[in-house]
């Protein structure tokens, strides 16, 4: 709560899993919004890595983590960023083929968007194409949408909510 505002609380998209057929109609929504030329999508840690998955099987194309620093120990390669629920920024494996790749971001709430910015960074450094983010819910009147199109990057949303108030 309070981040990246003052009384600022995101929804728990992972709630909306636990019922097998509200889950089912939202996976087909939000594959929607998921552009045709893509072929990995990213799921950022943790909220957006099942419903990367999802998306991935949904499609029959490929999907890959992304996780906080922390939770990555062996060959990883960083973005850092200052966001006090990422400790030290965001990480993936180097192992990843990535160059040349056409690649979705994919995470449950759009808020600031510093997060799905240092993901999009990150697997552009590693040659990636990077120019849609897929979110649940985004919300309102917090700049994430418009951080993200500044970088060339199409945000694609279930649902926008209001911010509560402090």
């Amino acid at each position: 709560m309070n981040y990246p505002a003052p009384g600022t609380d995101f929804p728990d998209a992972s709630t909306l899993t636990c019922d097998g057929a509200l889950a089912s109609m939202a996976f087909r929504e939000f594959e929607r919004g998921l552009p045709g030329d893509i072929d990995l999508v990213a799921g950022i840690d943790v909220g957006g890595i099942g419903y990367a998955g999802g998306l991935a099987l949904a499609r029959s194309i490929g999907f890959i983590d992304i996780r906080k620093v922390r939770s990555l120990q062996p060959d990883v390669v960083r973005n850092l960023i200052p966001n006090y629920e990422l400790g030290s920024g965001v990480a993936l494996s180097k192992g990843n083929n990535l160059a040349g790749r056409s690649v979705a971001i994919v995470d449950d709430c759009l808020m600031s968007g510093e997060t799905a910015l240092a993901a999009a960074r990150l697997l552009r450094r590693l040659g990636a194409r990077c120019t849609a983010a897929l979110f649940m819910f985004e919300l309102d009147g917090l700049g994430g949408r418009a951080a993200l199109e500044a970088q060339g990057i199409t945000v694609s949303v279930l649902r926008t909510l209001p911010q509560k108030q402090p």
